[in-house]
């Protein structure tokens, strides 16, 4: 009974750890922290934001990282969307979150961190650069002219920068501008481009995608994603806020001027883009043209995107050679990655088709890998029931 007893003593305090986040106003928490000779953190979150939740159940409840900043820190918890939250944002130029702020006694910032890592270690390594001289905020914006010309210090500063948003992307074209193009591929340049370019209006994009192979052939499958994200979303950003005639000319435009390039991997994303618009104009017969043309030759090895497709036109699409069509992609999805939400796709797309005992057998398929993956199967038993019934 006593080693019992000890056990459940050792599993509640293991439980019971977290950040121990005071319920002090911000001047006050700035306070303690020059009274107790700590820096400060404070956890950026709002009520909405579903990573936020994530972090505060399973980061700053892990005993490493709780440890940490207990000792470390005077810990603030603030919605950035609240009371002094909203000035606390516009000052420090907060706009995502979860972000990670670190500031001084005096209020000054000594490290801006975005997202929610799932690393409890990064958490830890992110404290530990804030309160580094040689290594936070504070240093690399003093000593960035100096060591302009060094790629391991401007990597690091970039992304500081980055993250705290107060980079000025005239930096970039700076540093990048009397460089040799093959020197930007090399690690640490590319760890500059990669996490910082993002416009692919910007010079400095539009020399890199004009040698994509170049990238490709250093840093493999990253540059070639890095890439391909990079495009799709500006481009499916002008094309969803084209609203007016001249939006749209203006998306057409870059388009062209981005896709005419033929990097590896510009079909792929000229298909995206398709899809996209005649889903939004709800032009079916359009949509599934350009699926039939496209899919096999881009989409035939990524099953998240055959699912969608195959989704799609079961919800939209009747005819019968249409969802055949799609109940073939669909099932290249399940042989692919045979999770539950894939295989449900395909159950119903044979129950569509009059498919009926195929349908249930896969349905039931999912609703156990979905009971063993701890998932809700709400739904999954409505269409077993439904099946059964009909």
């Amino acid at each position: 009974m006593r080693y019992l007893v000890l056990f459940l003593a050792f599993s509640l305090s293991v439980s019971a750890a977290k950040i121990e986040f005071r319920d002090l106003s911000f001047k006050e928490g700035l306070a303690a922290a020059e009274e107790e000779g700590k820096p400060v953190f404070i956890d950026c979150f709002t009520d909405w934001c579903g990573p936020c939740k994530w972090m505060s159940a399973n980061i700053f409840t892990d005993e490493a990282v709780s440890e940490y900043f207990n000792e470390n820190y005077v810990c603030l918890k603030i919605d950035m969307e609240k009371g002094e939250g909203v000035e606390i944002a516009e000052n420090y130029g907060i706009r995502a979150y979860p972000t990670l702020l670190f500031l001084d006694a005096a209020g000054e910032r000594l490290l801006i961190k975005v997202g929610a890592s799932r690393d409890p270690q990064s958490y830890i390594d992110a404290g530990e650069q804030a309160q580094d001289p040689e290594r936070n905020l504070p240093y690399l914006l003093a000593n960035k002219e100096a060591n302009f010309n060094n790629p391991a210090f401007m990597r690091e500063y970039f992304q500081t920068a980055s993250s705290a948003n107060m980079l000025d992307m005239a930096d970039v074209d700076r540093y990048f501008e009397n460089m040799e193009i093959s020197e930007w591929a090399k690690n640490e340049n590319w760890e500059i481009i990669s996490n910082t370019v993002d416009d692919p209006r910007s010079e400095v994009f539009k020399k890199a995608l004009a040698k994509t192979e170049l990238f490709i052939k250093e840093q493999g499958k990253e540059a070639q994603m890095y890439f391909e994200t990079t495009v799709y979303y500006a481009l499916a950003n002008g094309l969803y806020r084209a609203r007016t005639g001249e939006q749209y000319q203006a998306y057409r435009e870059l388009r062209e001027e981005l896709l005419s390039t033929n990097f590896p991997g510009s079909g792929k994303v000229a298909l995206h883009l398709d899809l996209m618009e005649n889903e939004m104009n709800e032009n079916w017969e359009k949509y599934m043209a350009v699926a039939a043309d496209g899919i096999e030759k881009h989409y035939w090895d990524d099953a998240r995107a055959l699912n969608s497709v195959s989704w799609t036109i079961y919800e939209k699409v009747d005819n019968p050679n249409a969802l055949a069509q799609a109940e073939r992609w669909a099932a290249r999805a399940v042989e692919l990655e045979p999770e539950h939400t894939i295989i449900d796709t395909q159950a119903h797309l044979l129950y569509k088709l009059g498919k009926k005992e195929e349908a249930l057998k896969l349905e039931k398929l999912a609703l156990k890998k979905a009971e063993e993956a701890g998932d809700d199967t709400e739904d999954y038993q409505a269409f077993i029931d439904e099946m059964m019934e009909d």
